[in-house]
């Protein structure tokens, strides 16, 4: 098994620099409550890279959405738990705080970038928008450092494309502007949420080596949430299994495919091309329903 990072090696990860502990994030419907994140905790260290996988509506998303303060409220709610950034509990910060450290300090790619994109701004406007609002400059200032970081992932034709709207990009284009976006203001972690999505084979490889090649040169953490398998093999070091809102498993990238303990990862492992089949029975990764 062949892993982006195996060159990195252990001192590649150093200080804790986010800790989930006992997170519980719930959605109030017209039907009842769901349990979207049920008692997650988890620690991420700085130059690490983090996958987690899941099953769609295992509760994922909702733990990236929950981490950035995101949730859509109502129906969403943090019920239990803290979310700590070098120390500070995000959930206490006021809005004016946290505004501050998402995008700058933790910045995330959303899972369509399409829908995530303003269709009626350039995209060189909307990179612009972001440094600018963290950073005192002038419009032209900004949108010098948005090509620049358009030009850093590889963007073909930076200058032309920062004036093209994101309905004249391909997928490939429209995901590597929304790593221009998340990076432009160099944070010190990373959410990508299932950033191969609908792209073809050769650009999901050439999307996980940009992400990559910036982590090492930004040395940035990275959370990679996807239910590929496939891809956790290749760019995670340590893994975090989710199914119903839970953590069931949590090992080293290595272990985990050589060892896996929980039968929900056995079966989600037998899927992968070549692996043995699992006759294990396994209930949906789904939340449970209202109650």
């Amino acid at each position: 098994m062949e892993n982006r990072f195996e060159s990195r090696g252990t001192s590649a990860i150093k200080q804790c620099l986010l800790r989930v502990e006992h997170l519980s994030t719930h959605f109030d419907l017209s039907e009842g409550t769901v349990t979207a994140v049920d008692g997650v905790s988890f620690d991420l260290h700085a130059g690490e890279t983090l996958g987690v996988v899941g099953e769609s509506g295992s509760g994922k998303s909702v733990t990236a959405l929950s981490i950035m303060r995101l949730l859509p409220s109502p129906p969403g709610r943090i019920v239990e738990g803290r979310i700590l950034f070098e120390g500070d509990d995000l959930l206490t910060l006021s809005e004016k705080r946290m505004r501050h450290i998402r995008g700058h300090r933790i910045a995330m790619i959303f899972q369509e970038p399409m829908t995530s994109l303003n269709p009626v701004l350039t995209l060189g406007a909307q990179i612009a928008e972001g440094i600018r609002a963290h950073q005192a400059l002038h419009r032209r200032e900004a949108m010098e450092m948005a090509i620049a970081m358009l030009r850093k992932v590889e963007m073909p034709h930076p200058e032309r494309r920062a004036a093209e709207y994101p309905h004249q990009l391909s997928g490939g284009m429209r995901q590597r502007a929304m790593i221009a976006m998340a990076l432009s203001m160099r944070p010190d972690i990373l959410i990508a949420d299932e950033p191969t999505t609908a792209l073809d084979v050769t650009i999901q490889a050439q999307i996980l080596d940009l992400i990559a090649r910036l982590q090492e040169e930004f040395q940035m953490a990275v959370v990679l949430i996807t239910h590929n398998l496939g891809i956790i093999a290749q760019i995670a070091r340590r893994v975090i299994v989710m199914r119903a809102g839970k953590i069931v498993e949590m090992a080293d990238v290595y272990a985990l495919f050589e060892r896996p303990t929980h039968p929900y990862t056995q079966q989600l492992l037998s899927l992968l091309p070549g692996r043995r089949r699992t006759n294990a029975a396994v209930s949906s990764g789904l939340p449970e329903g209202p109650r």
